[in-house]
């Protein structure tokens, strides 16, 4: 009884230790779910980084080449605006070799500022010296129409004086209206003149905002760029992408779209996977100098034409003073233009970032799976097993991530889900250690204590036990002739004394009592209360006709008085020792075995089985009644032999039905001494978990004449 008490108690520390973590866990879940509005974000960005710094993406092939406006070149021609005549000259030298297409990564908003018509107004004495001379902004449109160009967009929130609408949107791209709100969507753009735009073959926009703006002025890291948007309601492309558009003849855009929004793009046979928003989560490649050419030696012929053959070339700025720099994942102070270059190489090797919009609920349930476990194993572990516990998980949530990403380029977020779990681990911890520590203390004041008593109470139990064991009946002193039925029984306290009990005793000439029970704890105290459980079952059992009137009373008189909320578990009888017919109650405890010829049953207390005797104060407990053969030997026993155990197993009730099995036929009190054995064996050597207590009664059946 006392383990069931130990039990119960374990399991109500337990619920309280972890009800705080699982506060935590649920917190925990609540950040995860809105990362992008806690610093835990730039933990998961900078992770995300850090797979690509492990393996960046592989720049094998160059099938780009950037043409910078570089600090050669602003010195060799000076500062930027150039007049456009000498751009056309810059775009005819790179035409010449006949490139894939171009790119122009700026945008020619305003007239040439050496337009002969607007030097003509500055200096009006000028114009008959200028009269005749072509105009730049004719010039550069006239080499732009010549080859595949395509002129940058910028997309504007917002009108604004100088904007202009693009004139090449792109042909019907066949989207579902609700993916389409998750684009970004421009309601006006800064485009190229009007004869720039008319000569172009496409235009693409080059709006890219870094995922992050850092604190203290830094700039932010550029983790993803944009591959579609609306300007005026009209589709277009970025401009790497309408690049290679117009390389493969300018065909349709193929958009890969699920419930979430965009899930990829495709241009012609080549595909990039997309976040729902269209965004392109690019996959970086260490800069090199290798694809960069200086205008100034473009132009001053020192590169041969043939070096643009079958490539993609993109003009645009290269220079610290024109401002037109990013931060990359791998640490990289990059010009924009490489981004563009870095697209078209994504595009080609149809490799790119993925964090589909499942991915966070991947997440989200790798929290909550780790987040239970520790709380359902932490408590039960050492602390040292506990923190390897949270070690071991930890680590397999980051790399799980790595590895995530080494075999598909699958963006996981481990490192965050163990900082979520650090609190969860933390709380359950502390509880574990000032739990353990409480126990420690306590063990520490038990021992103290028991030393101290222990002497006194030697002596005292010594004297206990002799008046404990008196009190019992001895079965065949009592019946010591009598034919009908024998009675054995057999006691043996854990500790000097203990808390089981039996008694047996006749009503009158016809009725015999039996009864077995067991005391909540062990020692004295148990001792004393099954003294005076024993007294009061004698007592009321002879003054009652109805047994469950009578047990009735017992548990009334035992919870008057009994300031230590003890409890005790009973099976009483009464056998018509004539008829065979048993009527008993059950309070709480085993129901008896009955060995019947060769079958061993257990006596029916399902129906009327009540609590143990004070567990409630005032209960109604029923009567139940069966019939016994003439032969019948009937066990009654406690948890001592049940639960008697080896450090491993438990004697259980199956192997005290296999030795009534076996039993010779012998008197009772013979065969309480083989079962006592049988256990003793079982236990090989191992302290007493219980007291021991068992009574067998077999009924002869009536004897004529008695």
């Amino acid at each position: 009884m006392s383990r069931l008490t130990a039990l119960a108690a374990a399991l109500l520390r337990a619920g309280r230790g972890r009800l705080f973590p699982v506060v935590l866990l649920a917190i925990a879940a609540g950040l995860l779910h809105n990362i992008e509005r806690t610093p835990l974000h730039n933990l998961q960005a900078g992770q995300f980084d850090r797979y690509q710094r492990l393996q960046p993406r592989q720049r094998e092939n160059e099938p780009v080449i950037v043409v910078g406006i570089d600090s050669q070149s602003l010195v060799a021609h000076g500062q930027w605006p150039w007049p456009r005549d000498l751009v056309a000259r810059l775009l005819t030298r790179i035409q010449a070799g006949e490139p894939l297409a171009v790119g122009l990564d700026f945008v020619f908003a305003e007239r040439d500022q050496h337009a002969p018509e607007l030097i003509a107004r500055r200096l009006p004495g000028s114009a008959h010296l200028l009269h005749g001379l072509p105009d730049p902004d004719a010039v550069l449109a006239e080499v732009v129409g010549r080859a595949p160009t395509t002129l940058a967009v910028v997309g504007l929130s917002r009108e604004l004086p100088g904007a202009r609408k693009p004139l090449h949107p792109l042909p019907a791209v066949t989207m579902d209206p609700a993916a389409t709100t998750a684009l970004p969507h421009f309601a006006s753009a800064l485009a190229s003149r009007p004869e720039l735009q008319a000569a172009a073959g496409s235009e693409g926009f080059i709006n890219a905002t870094p995922d992050n703006l850092a604190s203290h002025g830094e700039r932010g890291i550029l983790r993803r760029v944009p591959t579609l948007a609306f300007i005026h309601d009209q589709p277009y492309l970025s401009l790497p992408l309408e690049m290679v558009r117009q390389a493969l003849g300018g065909g349709q855009v193929a958009v890969d779209q699920g419930s979430a929004g965009m899930r990829g793009i495709r241009i012609g046979d080549y595909h990039l996977p997309t976040q729902a928003n269209g965004e392109l989560l690019l996959h970086f490649g260490k800069s090199s100098a290798n694809y960069y050419l200086s205008a100034a030696d473009v132009l001053a012929g020192v590169h041969p034409p043939e070096i643009f053959a079958s490539r993609f070339v993109i003009v645009g700025f290269n220079s610290i003073g024109l401002q037109d720099r990013v931060i990359s994942p791998l640490g990289d102070s990059l010009p924009g233009v490489d981004i563009h270059a870095q697209v078209i190489e994504s595009l080609l090797e149809q490799t790119a970032l993925r964090r589909p919009h499942w991915m966070p609920l991947v997440e989200m349930s790798a929290l909550l799976f780790g987040g239970l476990l520790l709380i359902a194993a932490v408590p039960a572990l050492r602390p040292r097993y506990a923190v390897f516990t949270f070690a071991g998980l930890s680590l397999s949530l980051v790399s799980s991530g790595y590895l995530a990403f080494l075999a598909g380029r699958w963006l996981f977020d481990g490192p965050s889900l163990s900082v979520l779990l650090a609190p969860v681990f933390m709380a359950l911890l502390g509880s574990t250690l000032i739990a353990a520590d409480a126990r420690r203390r306590e063990a520490e004041r038990q021992l103290q204590s028991s030393r101290e008593e222990a002497a006194r109470v030697a002596g005292e139990l010594d004297a206990a036990r002799k008046i404990q064991m008196g009190l019992l009946p001895d079965p065949e002193k009592c019946f010591a002739g009598e034919a009908r039925f024998a009675i054995g029984a057999v006691l043996e306290p854990a500790r000097a004394v203990g808390g089981d009990y039996y008694d047996c005793f006749m009503l009158d000439r016809q009725r015999l009592c039996i009864a077995i029970g067991d005391v909540s704890g062990k020692g004295v105290p148990a001792s004393l209360f099954m003294a005076i459980s024993k007294t009061l079952g004698g007592t009321l059992a002879r003054r009652h006709d109805d047994l469950a009137a009578a047990v009735h009373d017992i548990e009334r008189e035992l919870s008057r008085e009994n300031p230590a909320y003890l409890f005790v578990t009973a099976f009483i009888a009464i056998l018509d020792v004539e008829s065979g017919t048993l009527d008993y109650v059950c309070a709480g405890h085993d129901a008896p075995m009955l060995k019947r010829g060769a079958d061993i049953l257990r006596i029916d207390t399902d129906t009327i089985a009540g609590p143990p005797l004070c567990a409630l104060g005032d209960y109604p407990y029923i009567a139940g009644r069966c019939t016994l053969s003439p032969g019948d030997l009937l066990c009654l026993f406690t948890d001592g032999v049940s639960e008697a155990g080896d450090g491993g197993e438990l004697f259980g009730t199956q192997r005290l039905a296999d030795c009534l099995a076996t039993l010779p036929d012998n008197s009772p009190s013979q065969q309480c001494a083989l079962i006592r054995d049988a256990v003793r064996r079982f236990e090989a050597g191992a302290a007493p978990a219980d007291d021991l207590t068992l009574l067998l009664l077999r009924w002869n059946g009536p004897l004529s004449g008695y």
